[in-house]
């Protein structure tokens, strides 16, 4: 197939292009900074079916990968809700499959930009194009991933610096959500499907870097855990200096449940997901001893 990849430059977009091109597929982006031979585009204002008609005809499907976490609500709105209801739309009038990357648990989330513009996203995007395949991943991991690198950079300290209250997450590795959403998008069942993207097993953000931590070869860490109050005021210092990534919508991210349904990736997959325990093996020269998975909840 010849598929659109939209917000072609981020992490995940960047793994869900190689796995779609391994199997065979020609596959172009669409971005804000297009690389050579990709489309130039931008959410903030192609926010209309008109433009985004001409973008999307010469391709048989489309993966809508792009969002933001901070910024001006009309912006997170425009990104979240507008664009993509826009892109569904032209889908749908051209009978072309669409999925769209989301997030867990919606309808449970605090009234935040990111979360309501996220919310309203996913259900104008339903009612313009119902067979829309909608991935929701929880906490996602890749070594050139940016929350990766910042949990890995939390889990090499001696001392873990938490909140107090954090949610519940079901991390999974980012090849095999690029391999999930390979598979759905060119699987005609797929069209309409909700698809939770989770991992093996649900665990707490502390069980979940103390994890890494042994995939380091490295002992537990100390855990300090700070209000969550604090942590906001603390954030929202570094947010206003525009310090990369460190914003208050970072603490309502670790609040929230990031759980979903595993049994998903196993229907669409025909396997089980790599394990956090597996994380590091491909990065790592040498196999650290030890190494234990997290005992699996109910998620």
């Amino acid at each position: 197939m010849r598929i659109l990849i939209i917000g072609s430059n981020g992490f995940i977009a960047r793994h869900v292009r190689a796995a779609l091109v391994a199997e065979g597929h020609a596959v172009r982006g669409a971005a804000r900074r297009p690389h050579d031979g990709d489309i130039a585009c931008d959410l903030r204002r192609d926010t209309t079916p008109d433009a985004w008609r001409a973008r999307i005809a010469p391709f048989d499907a489309v993966i809508h990968c792009a969002g933001v976490l901070s910024g001006p609500r009309d912006e997170l709105d425009a990104v979240h809700r507008a664009a993509p209801a826009a892109i569904a739309a032209v889908c749908a009038q051209a009978h072309k499959p669409l999925l769209h990357l989301s997030a867990l648990n919606l309808d449970l989330a605090p009234d935040t930009p990111y979360f309501s513009t996220k919310r309203a996203g996913e259900d104008e995007i339903r009612h313009a194009h119902p067979g829309t395949i909608i991935v929701r991943p929880s906490v996602v991991f890749g070594a050139d991933g940016p929350a990766a690198r910042m949990a890995l950079w939390q889990a090499r300290m001696p001392v873990l610096v938490l909140p107090v209250r954090t949610g519940l997450i079901v991390p999974i590795h980012v090849d095999d959500l690029a391999a999930l959403c390979a598979t759905l998008i060119g699987t005609v069942r797929a069209q309409g499907v909700d698809v939770d993207a989770v991992g093996s097993a649900a665990m707490t953000l502390e069980e979940y870097l103390q994890a890494l931590r042994r995939g380091l070869g490295r002992a537990p860490a100390r855990v300090v855990q700070v209000p969550n109050p604090w942590l906001r005021a603390g954030l929202a210092l570094t947010g206003a200096l525009r310090i990369p990534h460190l914003h208050p919508a970072l603490l309502d991210l670790l609040e929230h449940r990031h759980t979903g349904h595993p049994q998903h990736f196993l229907r669409w997959m025909r396997r089980d997901p790599t394990p956090v325990s597996g994380f590091l093996a491909a990065h790592l020269p040498w196999n650290p001893p030890g190494r234990t998975e997290a005992k699996p909840r109910p998620v």
